[in-house]
């Protein structure tokens, strides 16, 4: 397979150029290295906001934008303290030690919240309450007013134990406690009616098993556990900021330290701002995957090479290529995401791939009688060009990433696509000069033994006919093919958040009890224009509360669930009124036992007026205020979602994510495609979209983008490879072995993932280009020695290039089995995919496709001998 003439040229200039100054183009290379050492240094942060991967435009990111604006953080930086001695007092007071420090020396906190006073919604409950009900209420206490009256003098039978049966249908049963929750009550008011109207006992002096003076505390009702809340200027996902206020906390509750005031109680910092130790232990994981990538690197050479000369020559020219790599990605983009924060463990295993086939190529010709130069010139001749179609259909690959939408497999396509291109040309560059170098250190030498080696029957292949091994390969790959085919259905993709994140945090204090069972410290937030908008998603949500009774909204907030509407006050004002009149009537005093105790309560509360925002508590008044002082344009919304599971989140998102303000002033579903046409002004028939902003929609959006992407990159990689490997091997059957053993890699690495329950996920997702170029890799090369050699030299192609196929895969496999032993599951799952996929890659090049060379490929070289092919390549 002859070489163009201008490639001759140029490998036969810079080969002489390498051994007459080795140093000079070495310094060169010295220079680079620490200048791409300099310039990444300190300029690169590792950034593990999924919402930095999403494209510009997607309505959850913007949406997330825009409540940082408005309200600073969806997320309140949160404290949690637990007593083991379920002392609610000694939790109190370490709340009220840390709000009095942080409200004083914080200048970055906004409030601080250890409580929520509910006297307010105590004494204006009935404010809430429907006119139907009201009205409801005051006909049931009207006949329990005339049924009273008719027993004047007698003291009404509380239990009906006697005659009067007619008194279970009286004011003790006519409250069904699901019907704050229907009307879209907040949580707080929720409690308010459940414990005023609730028709059972309570123990005089507790509420919900805390003392009566703690009850509006954010305390569980055990008395174990309790929170202090505080809205920060910055959101968590400052990641910077993150870890400067997590280590100020921290630091505060040692100061304060929880044990002087109970030797059972423990504090910690958890929640969102807890973030930043993610990103330090995806830095570290970063680490230890490319130092344990590394020492298997040099393992795995020190046993196919045993030479202390062929790690230097192959590793060094891989150490600039990092450096140089690191300083255009610092360049570029400034950061390493979740996805290219190994970018250095993909160049470790890939790019020594290009070293490798140079240097093996270089060993073998010197131990088959050629000089030093000239193997240097027939490796960079012959093996060279091999090496850039390699190179560059592995890149293509990669660059087929920028056909989809998830910005995150792009960022990926492009680093790793300029790291490959600059592994490569850095080992074709800087292998020469480097053997010429330890030429004149220490010069090779071959013994006869070697020499006797390279004249081995070039047809046989460890002792045997190459042409019956590579037969019996075949065999052996097809019953893989079909027996790994069956299990292909079984392949799933992952949709369990838990699979796919770092490590805990260590925070181990569960505080959900002390907010209460329909509350969070993580709502989707509604950020509405104005207050039309507000009004009109109120009553969409309040709709799908208690009247469709959407199993998936556990309760919501807006300024309308706090401060009903004036006109409605009034209304229920006069009932009110008329509720007063009868329960203040002295026959409805002679009530006992529980119906005695609920007018009671009720005299406490007809005698409130109408309120407006001003009345409320600053508590409720705040989480409806945004950062400029702007009081009701914001919401909350709390759902009945496993935000672990993808599914469920995403279900969650496209009945409350997409929500439409119609110009008839009422509020409807939509799409996302709906929402992206309407924040690009264009009229989707459905109106204005309504941001929903929610860091669980980020993790929706990731994941259905990864999805749809993977569907449109199998048939762009797919038509990549097919143009590629037509342009490459300048025939239709060359193309089609190439593309067979890439089905074989797909049909395999798919098999094995349903067999083993290996699931394909947003981070794994990746490695399927990085397992096919290294697949084509191998493949190219063994093809292009076969053409160069001959059918008649099979065995000697399966030896040499063989061999550099085999070193190289399993080193490549070292590159990504340091990601393994890391802590992050997401980046673990590349490691066990790449160690599989490569593996299987390497089978489908050394074993299925020898005998279909054989069989299929006719050549120039078909009855020449080595030695009449060697004159002519030379």
């Amino acid at each position: 397979m002859k070489s163009p003439r201008l490639w001759q040229s140029f490998t036969d200039w810079y080969t002489k150029l390498s051994f007459r100054h080795p140093f000079l183009i070495l310094g060169i290379f010295l220079l680079l290295t620490v200048a791409g050492v300099f310039i990444s240094k300190g300029h690169i942060k590792i950034v593990t906001n999924l919402a930095a991967l999403l494209p510009e435009g997607t309505p959850s990111v913007l949406a997330l934008d825009e409540s940082k604006k408005r309200i600073g953080s969806t997320d309140f930086f949160t404290i949690a303290i637990k007593s083991e001695t379920n002392s609610a007092h000694a939790i109190a007071k370490m709340q009220d030690l840390l709000k009095e420090r942080i409200e004083k020396e914080w200048d970055d906190a906004d409030w601080v919240q250890v409580g929520r006073d509910t006297s307010f919604f105590h004494s204006h409950a009935l404010y809430y309450l429907p006119v139907n009900e009201l009205l409801d209420l005051r006909d049931t206490l009207q006949m329990e007013l005339v049924k009273a009256s008719a027993k004047k003098g007698f003291t009404v039978n509380l239990m009906g134990d006697d005659d009067d049966d007619d008194d279970d249908d009286g004011i003790d049963k006519w409250y069904d406690e699901e019907l704050p929750r229907r009307l879209g009550l907040p949580p707080q008011v929720q409690k308010e009616f459940n414990s005023f109207f609730a028709a059972r006992e309570k123990k005089e002096g507790d509420t919900d098993g805390l003392p009566r003076e703690l009850s509006h505390r954010l305390i569980g009702p055990k008395g174990d556990v309790g929170v202090i809340f505080v809205q920060l200027a910055k959101p968590s996902t400052d990641l910077e900021y993150a870890e400067k206020v997590l280590l100020r906390g921290e630091k505060l509750i040692a100061e304060i330290n929880p044990k002087s005031i109970d030797p059972s109680l423990i504090a910690q910092v958890v929640g969102a701002y807890r973030s930043f130790m993610e990103v330090d232990a995806v830095s570290k994981d970063g680490t230890v995957a490319t130092s344990i990538s590394l020492v298997l690197i040099l393992f795995m050479m020190f046993i196919f090479f045993r030479s202390f000369r062929t790690i230097v020559v192959v590793v060094v020219p891989l150490l600039t290529a990092a450096a140089v790599t690191m300083a255009v990605t610092a360049g570029v983009y400034g950061r390493l995401t979740v996805l290219t924060v190994f970018i250095l463990a993909l160049l470790a295993g890939m790019g020594i791939d290009y070293g490798i086939h140079l240097f093996g190529r270089v060993i073998q010709d010197f131990r088959g009688g050629r000089s030093v130069e000239d193997s240097v010139h027939q490796s960079l001749l012959h093996t060279g060009r091999a090496l850039f179609a390699a190179a560059g259909t592995t890149i293509a690959s990669f660059l087929t990433l920028q056909a989809g939408h998830f910005q995150g497999f792009k960022e990926f396509g492009i680093v790793a696509s300029y790291g490959l291109f600059i592994a490569v040309l850095a080992s074709f560059l800087g292998i020469p000069p480097l053997v010429a170098m330890m030429e004149r250190i220490r010069p090779l030498t071959r013994s006869e033994k070697e020499l006797k080696q390279s004249e081995k029957d070039p047809d046989k292949f460890l002792g045997t006919s190459a042409r019956k091994l590579a037969f019996y390969g075949f065999v052996i790959s097809a019953v893989v093919t079909v027996g790994l085919s069956v299990f292909m259905p079984r392949a799933m993709f992952e949709y369990d958040f838990r699979n796919l994140r770092a490590p805990s945090t260590g925070a181990t204090i569960g505080y959900g009890r002390a907010i209460g069972k329909d509350a969070s410290s993580t709502p989707a937030v509604m950020l509405a224009k104005d207050m039309k908008q507000v009004e009109a998603a109120h009553e969409f949500l309040r709709n799908k509360l208690s009247v469709e009774k959407d199993p998936m909204l556990k309760s919501f907030i807006t300024y309308y669930t706090f401060v009903p509407q004036a006109k409605k006050q009034e209304t229920r004002q006069m009932v009110i009124g008329e509720i007063g009149d009868i329960v203040k009537k002295e026959a409805m005093r002679k009530l006992t036992g529980e119906k005695k105790r609920m007018i009671d309560e009720l005299l406490l509360m007809v005698d409130a007026k109408p309120f407006t925002e001003k009345d409320l508590p600053d508590w409720a008044l705040k989480v409806v205020t945004e950062r400029d002082g702007t009081v009701g344009r914001v919401g909350h919304m709390y759902g009945h979602v496993e935000k672990w599971n993808a599914n469920s989140v995403r279900d969650y998102q496209d009945r409350f994510g997409y929500l439409f303000f119609k110009n008839d002033g009422t509020v409807s579903h939509g799409t996302d495609e709906e929402a992206k046409l309407s924040l690009q002004g264009k009229d989707t028939g459905k109106g204005t979209w309504l941001p929903i902003a929610s860091s669980n929609f980020i993790l929706s959006d990731v994941v259905k983008m990864v999805q749809e992407d993977g569907e449109i990159l199998a048939v762009f990689v797919s038509l990549v490879l097919l143009v590629i490997l037509l342009l490459y091997s300048r025939s239709v059957v060359g193309m089609m072995l190439l593309m067979a053993v890439t089905g074989s890699i797909v049909i395999w690495t798919v098999g094995i993932m349903g067999l083993f329950d290996i699931r394909i996920g947003l981070y794994n997702l990746i490695t399927i280009p990085v397992i096919l170029g290294v697949g084509i890799d191998g493949a190219i090369h063994m093809f292009h020695r076969y053409l160069e050699l001959g059918p008649q030299q099979l065995g000697k192609a399966m030896r040499t290039t063989g061999l550099s196929i085999t070193a190289s895969s399993f080193t490549t496999i070292a590159g990504f089995f340091g990601l393994i032993f890391v802590a992050h599951k997401g980046l673990r799952t590349i490691g066990v995919l790449a160690s599989i996929g490569i593996l299987l890659a390497w089978m489908a090049s050394v074993v299925l496709l020898p005998w279909l060379m054989a069989r299929f490929v006719k050549t120039e070289n078909t009855t020449k001998s080595e030695t009449e092919v060697e004159k002519e390549n030379a």
